[in-house]
């Protein structure tokens, strides 16, 4: 078998920037030249509006497929089963096979209230009194069983992190999940790697042997600190959200390799801010519990 090469990107956040298609195509440009055998989209892309559909058949352009992870603010306006129509799921979790490898897509978009669980949508959470976000026990059973085949490496994606506790940012029962994964390689080393999104920043983590990968936005990283206003009037005034950001100039995102005998690469990338850095507004490197500089850590396992 051929080595495994796939592309990964998260956190456009369409609707909310002044230049996605300027991104989007950066990124396919990026990548059409590395071979990929597919694309992975950890969240956050864009709303289910019939007008963005044009984001999805740029993708469907490089001539892969794209495997989409359902994100929380891909749920902001739309419930959920609209954001998988759009996208094109039949579930919100699931997995595909490539060579020896499975990869497990994952759906933290759930809160756990007193009397059950919910599906997250139009930020319909109790922040005070409900746990989110949170992967409910049908999904934790589905994962256990996704995980028997002792033939096979697995590679985990996520929305949120399975590490971050700073502040709610990660999976509320993050550690039970870990738990189900360090499970599967008490024998061998099979789980190779989880990646997420959602933080707009760059970490790295390796507990009990796994590698925990957080990749950065491909757009920006939001603050609401201080306002700014580095853009034309008209700009502002149809991306209101722009005077609390600070923009990456290019399209974050990184190319994964994995090799026949369980060896990953990721290739990191150093970008540049476009305008304002972080340290103009007094936000210094780190922000959310993961390093904010405009960087894609590389990474070898």
């Amino acid at each position: 078998m051929k080595e495994i090469k796939f592309a990964v990107f998260t956190d456009l956040h369409y609707d909310h920037i002044h230049d996605g298609d300027r991104r989007i195509q950066y990124y396919i440009d990026s990548v059409k030249n590395h071979n990929i055998d597919f694309m992975v989209e950890l969240g956050d892309l864009c709303y289910p509006f019939r007008k963005n559909k044009l984001i999805l058949e740029k993708l469907k352009q490089s001539g892969v497929p794209c495997y989409y992870v359902i994100g929380n603010h891909d749920s902001d306006l739309y419930i959920k089963e609209e954001v998988m129509n759009f996208l094109g799921l039949n579930k919100n979790y699931y997995s595909f096979i490539v060579g020896n490898v499975k990869f497990i897509i994952l759906d933290a978009c759930y809160i756990k209230r007193k009397d059950g669980y919910e599906t997250y949508f139009i930020s319909n959470y109790n922040k005070t009194t409900d746990a989110y976000p949170y992967i409910p026990p049908e999904e934790l059973t589905w994962l256990k069983n996704e995980l028997e085949d002792e033939e096979k490496y697995y590679l985990v994606f996520s929305h949120h992190s399975l590490v971050n506790n700073f502040k709610k940012r990660g999976v509320y029962n993050r550690e039970e999940v870990r738990k189900i994964l360090e499970d599967r390689n008490i024998n061998r080393k099979q789980v190779l790697l989880c990646m997420n999104g959602h933080d707009h920043g760059d970490a790295l983590y390796e507990i009990n042997g796994i590698h925990y990968y957080t990749l950065n936005s491909m757009s920006y990283i939001w603050h609401g600190i201080k306002e700014t206003f580095n853009y034309s009037e008209s700009i502002h005034a149809k991306y209101t959200y722009l005077k609390d950001m600070i923009f990456y100039e290019e399209g974050l995102h990184t190319i994964v390799t994995v090799s026949e005998d369980g060896h990953v690469m990721i290739e990191g990338m150093l970008g540049h801010y476009q305008n304002i850095t972080s340290d103009d507004i007094g936000l210094g490197d780190t922000w959310n519990g993961v390093s904010i500089k405009p960087v894609v850590s590389s990474l070898k396992i």
